[in-house]
């Protein structure tokens, strides 16, 4: 009887144990996520965050050149070379720094989240070889994320960016404009005056608050590339040789 108990029981068993499913989901491939849109449409935040949720590896040009430059790697030396001779990093040596990052032991453990890729830029490599890069890759993107925006909306958002020289901060226009803050800070109130709310909200609505002060509004300066004709002109460069290909 026992013995028909026990094969009765044996199907219904676990046919994996603890270190054997440990050892697979070790040897899985992991999640890769490529974030795509027009300039300016938020990838590289969305990108920051999705990386944050899902613990993996966030490989955008900025992110990768500090990166190396901070581990003093070759291509980081090369990188401070160019830089004190004041001259730009070469979308070559760019392109070069993300794609060893997407092969890294690393990326292959967590898993990647790609923005800023393929790039705008052909001086190294025209659109259609960078996503014949991406197809060719040995660890090939499980989520395409496509960012839309009308044209009117992005540039006018684009336009009302302002950066702080020394720290590089970038600000949106809700962020600088005093007449903007004081209409949100009107509404906010007025939200309040309705809603009583405990102390930790209020802490954690304090903290998110950007330290804007007056003179600081008069430290930001327009980038050259945020000038509306500008924003214009790139929103329309990447539907002329971008969109095509990557449709």
């Amino acid at each position: 009887m026992d013995s028909q108990v026990a094969k009765q029981d044996q199907p219904f068993a676990d046919i994996f144990d603890e270190d054997e499913a440990e050892k697979s989901f070790l040897l899985s491939k992991p999640t890769c996520i490529i974030v795509l849109g027009k300039p300016g449409s938020g990838k590289k935040t969305l990108a920051r965050k999705l990386a944050q949720i899902w613990k993996c590896i966030l490989i955008e040009a900025l992110e990768v050149i500090q990166t190396n430059i901070d581990e003093e790697t070759e291509y980081g030396l090369k990188c401070q070379e160019l830089l004190f001779k004041g001259q730009n990093i070469s979308e070559e040596l760019v392109t070069k720094m993300i794609l060893k990052k997407i092969e890294s032991s690393e990326a292959s453990h967590f898993g990647y989240v790609l923005s800023g890729y393929p790039s705008l830029s052909e001086e190294y490599m025209t659109i259609s070889q960078q996503i014949e890069k991406i197809k060719n890759l040995k660890l090939k993107p499980d989520l395409l994320i496509n960012i839309k925006c009308s044209d009117y909306d992005l540039c006018q958002r684009i336009s009302g960016q302002r950066q702080h020289p020394d720290s590089g901060q970038v600000y949106q226009r809700n962020q600088w404009d005093p007449n903007i803050i004081e209409k949100h800070k009107k509404q906010k109130d007025q939200h309040e005056e309705n809603e009583e709310e405990d102390e930790e909200q209020e802490e954690e609505k304090t903290a998110e608050d950007p330290p804007m002060k007056a003179d600081f509004f008069h430290q930001l300066v327009q980038r050259p590339e945020d000038f509306l004709e500008n924003a214009d002109e790139r929103v329309g460069m990447y539907k002329d040789i971008m969109l095509h290909p990557l449709e």
